[in-house]
């Protein structure tokens, strides 16, 4: 029954949702926006309508021409005689009784589109409380008649619509076809009374598009053309009127809008000299069987790059962060789910509609499928995009924005390859059509499965090492890190992509911060080796010797063993020194996304933890807040992603909208923050202290700062709905919001430190492995990369340090912090796997920089050359300091 309701009822659902979607960021009414719902399914279903409507006249034609014979029979006939001779006659005229059903068709096209207008609207969050001319709430009955406990009065104008139309519809038939059409009025009265107003609302406006139809069919074809035109150019000139003057927001997507409406309002209008190309192609001679193959092979390409292969390259890209997602343990459901519901969108529904209309429209779906096809895979292959990397909440990196030209170019090579096609077409080229249909569906399928094939690898080889009993979510807060009261403490936490930049302005906009980070030292002027974790977090953990040149230094020991060697190099030093020591998510531990702890079984007096997600659902518990699981999310948002890469660039910021992906609200991404979020919002919980313990050293790695999010100010805690964003230079910027949210919840661990006694005792270092990925929020230079995103976030608090929060402007690297972390804790400490001293010389130096994001030359190096590394040295902010090597040393 679900895969059913996937294939069925779930494409009918998110069209719904996407025009709500588009309809409520474009109106901001509820109520405009379920009409504008109701609008557009209404266009969608009149096709099948018609087609309905055809069976009915025809199964009435029959009934019509029948019933004098039957009467006759049924006259002079009872009984058994009766059904055979009924029988003897029907098999005469080449008739049987379930053709009877077919006037009943109208009723069956009508019950998917209920149900998934009611599985969507009747519990809809945007409706609760939303008030809409003299309906008070849309999410509720509406309770208009004040009389008893209240009657609903839309249901009753619902109904009367529908009768209305129902009237106008059947003039001049039999009473059976009466009672038929106001027998469904009355079921629909019955089942909506009582269901929210928003809903009731969505069917009234479907009546009154059905009495506006019904009157419309009646009409000349002259007045029928007249009219449809008309009414097309009003609502889409009015559509460009409101975008370009009354609505607020980006100006390039009004600007798209704007163009797109007044284009949909004047095409009416010059269109009627392209008809000539429609009576062309109906009079093409045309073979049945060519018609069905490009038909039925077009929509499996569809099928096949939106189901299957743009979700396994999606999650082929990183299986790992597709594992274990909630109560979902292999990453290939996902894309078996993509592909049930691909298979709804792509290929059952057109199947449907195909084979029920007339041969004239059959040529025209399979010339227009065959388009829209090959159109999709241009653009995949060849307009696929920039936009950073992708988060397995399905969050790009970069930002989804295209300029005119570069929309242009790809509206150009569309048309262009439209044209093509269209020619093959109308010139006998379908058999060639029709085989690179056959051979680009067969290359989809064959790439799909090698991906597949990949991603189930990766799966078993995570499954292996897996520690179940490290990721349930459902286990009692308990504290992880334990600290010491009497000996001392170095505590290490890696704010993954943590913005230095924001520093002063978050400190600015909370001047009380600085009495809370009593004692630090904040160094700006510090950078990172790489502006991705893999190659940016070992230098953090490790010093020089795991930067991306220090790595390539060993080239009989793989990139893997150096980077398990970085993670494992202090925790196995301060283990050496009598210390205990707690890691939590080490990055990339044996090169993966979800950290291999086994690295760390051969160290004594050491406790390993995964707490990235573990947390969030007990945080959601206790704010009462409920969010959809992960799983659910990706489930819808894979097949959007797969859209989103085959539409032309002038819709894509449209579809993505900031990591919505055409839902009312970005759930998916609160729920990724959280992950990290509520680990540092618990640390008070998380943090215990054992007075036995003489010496302690913990290694945290928190994502709080990865995922960028809107949350409320002044305190920077989630909510369902932010009202405000503050004051600040960089309020209106989601990763600031982040990077404010891990500093305001790290202060207050802070004073919970100091409420127990060991805050003086503790060295602290907070670090990012880079900064905010393909964006300059400060520094701005004529560089081919953004400085900001190397401009690594340092903070130092050495023991018993009480001096006020300062800034020292000094040149800093990652690589500093171990030997800041040991500093006279450990006296020239060395490394254990190289026998050479961990130092800080190497910054005496200019320090070489990896600006891209990092290819394997071979399984023990880096491709690092004169392309993608800059040298830097002294005041990175300068640009006179960033240098490209003449070669790589």
């Amino acid at each position: 029954m679900n895969m059913l309701y996937t294939m069925i009822i779930y494409p009918i659902t998110q069209i719904i949702e996407f025009v709500f979607v588009f309809s409520q960021n474009l109106f901001k009414e509820p109520g405009v926006s379920i009409i504008c719902v109701s609008g557009v399914i209404s266009l969608l279903c009149l096709p099948l309508y018609l087609v309905a409507e055809g069976w009915q006249k025809t199964e009435r034609d029959i009934q019509k021409r029948l019933a004098p014979k039957l009467a006759k029979i049924k006259a002079v006939f009872k009984g058994d005689e009766r059904y055979m001779v009924v029988s003897a006659y029907y098999r005469q005229v080449h008739y049987h009784p379930v053709y009877a059903m077919r006037s009943t068709f109208g009723l069956f096209i009508q019950i998917p589109f209920f149900i998934a207008a009611y599985s969507y609207l009747s519990h809809l969050e945007a409706l609760r409380g939303a008030s809409f001319f003299f309906i008070k709430d849309l999410g509720k009955p509406d309770m208009l008649l004040p009389i008893a406990e209240g009657i609903n009065l839309l249901p009753v104008l619902m109904t009367l619509i529908n009768c209305t139309a129902g009237a106008l519809y059947t003039q001049g038939l039999q009473i059976k076809d009466k009672i038929q059409v106001y027998g469904i009025s009355l079921v629909f009265f019955v089942l909506l009374y009582n269901s929210p107003s928003g809903l009731v609302l969505y069917w009234t406006i479907n009546n009154v598009f059905s009495l506006v139809k019904n009157g419309y069919l009646k009409l000349p074809f002259k007045k029928k053309r007249l009219l449809l035109c008309s009414a097309i150019s009003i609502s889409a000139l009015l559509l460009a009127y409101y975008t370009l003057f009354i609505l607020h927001g980006n100006p390039r997507v009004r600007t798209l809008i704007t163009a797109l409406s007044t284009a949909a309002g004047i095409a009416p209008w010059i269109i009627s000299p392209l008809t000539g190309l429609a009576k062309k192609i109906k009079r093409i001679p045309w073979k049945s069987k060519e018609s069905i193959s490009l038909f039925i092979f077009s929509i499996l390409i569809l099928w096949a790059a939106t189901g299957i292969f743009l979700p396994s390259m999606l999650i082929g890209s990183s299986p790992q962060e597709f594992s274990y997602v909630d109560n979902i343990r292999s990453p290939l459901f996902f894309v078996f789910n993509a592909a049930v519901q691909a298979f709804g969108l792509f290929i059952l529904w057109p199947l449907m509609i195909y084979f029920l209309s007339p041969e004239k429209i059959k040529k025209m779906a399979a010339l227009s499928v065959t388009i829209i096809s090959f159109s999709a895979l241009c653009n995949i292959f060849i307009f696929p995009g920039n936009y950073g990397p992708i988060s397995n909440n399905l969050v790009f990196a970069g930002m989804v924005s295209y300029n005119i030209r570069e929309i242009l170019v790809n509206t150009s090579v569309l048309a262009v390859l439209s044209v093509i096609i269209f020619l093959l077409y109308i010139k006998g080229g379908r058999k060639i059509l029709s085989f690179f249909t056959i051979t680009l569906f067969a290359a989809l399928i064959s790439f799909s499965f090698k991906t597949i094939y990949a991603i189930n690898a990766e799966f078993h080889k995570l499954s292996e090492f897996y520690a179940k009993e490290d990721h349930k979510t459902d286990k009692p807060i308990a504290p992880i890190f334990q600290l010491s009261k009497t000996g001392k403490n170095v505590l290490v936490i890696m704010l993954d992509m943590a913005a230095s930049v924001f520093v002063p302005y978050i400190f600015e906009e909370s001047p009380e911060l600085t009495k809370k980070y009593e004692g630090f030292i904040y160094y700006p002027n510090t950078v990172t080796f790489n502006g991705w974790t893999k190659y940016g977090a070992p230098p953090i953990f490790g010093g020089y010797e795991y930067t991306p040149q220090g790595l390539n230094n060993r080239p009989d020991v793989s990139l893997t063993e150096k980077i398990n060697e970085a993670l494992l190099l202090m925790p196995k030093l301060f283990t050496a020194f009598g210390f205990s020591v707690t890691v939590s998510d080490p990055a990339y531990a044996d090169d993966n996304w979800i950290p291999d702890l086994r690295i760390y079984d051969d160290l004594k007096n050491t406790s390993t933890r995964i707490t990235d997600g573990v947390f969030t659902d007990l945080w959601l518990t206790r704010n009462n807040i409920v969010l959809p699981k992960l799983s659910e999310t990706l489930k819808r948002n894979i097949l959007w992603y797969a859209i989103f890469r085959e539409v032309p660039l002038a819709f894509r910021q449209g579809i993505y909208y900031r990591g919505s992906w055409c839902a009312p609200f970005s759930e998916n991404r609160m729920r990724s923050f959280l992950n990290g979020y509520a680990v540092l919002d618990f640390l008070n919980e998380l943090t215990g202290f054992e007075p036995e313990k003489d010496n302690s050293a913990v290694f945290i790695t928190n994502n709080t700062t990865h995922e960028k999010i809107f949350l409320q100010e002044p305190f920077y805690k989630p909510q369902l709905s932010v009202t405000g964003y503050g004051d600040s230079r960089f309020g209106k910027e989601d990763w600031y919001h982040a990077n404010a949210a891990a500093i305001k919840r790290l202060s207050e661990y802070f004073d919970f430190l100091k409420i127990h006694g060991v805050y003086d005792n503790t060295r602290i270092i907070l670090v990012s492995d880079h900064a905010v990925l393909d964006n300059s929020f400060v520094t701005k230079t004529n560089l081919p990369f953004h400085v900001d995103q190397f401009n690594s976030f340092l903070f130092i608090k050495d023991f018993y340090a009480k001096d006020e929060f300062k800034t020292d402007m000094s040149f800093m690297s990652t690589a500093d912090v171990p030997s800041l972390a040991m500093k006279e804790l450990i006296e020239n400490p060395v490394n254990p796997f190289t026998g050479r001293a961990v130092t800080t010389n190497q910054k005496n130096e200019p320090l070489l920089i990896l600006i891209d994001r990092g290819q394997s030359k071979n399984s023990a190096e880096i491709d690092l050359n004169p392309h993608n590394t800059f040298y830097v040295h002294d005041n990175i902010f300068e640009e006179k300091n960033w240098n490209r090597p003449k070669k790589i040393p």
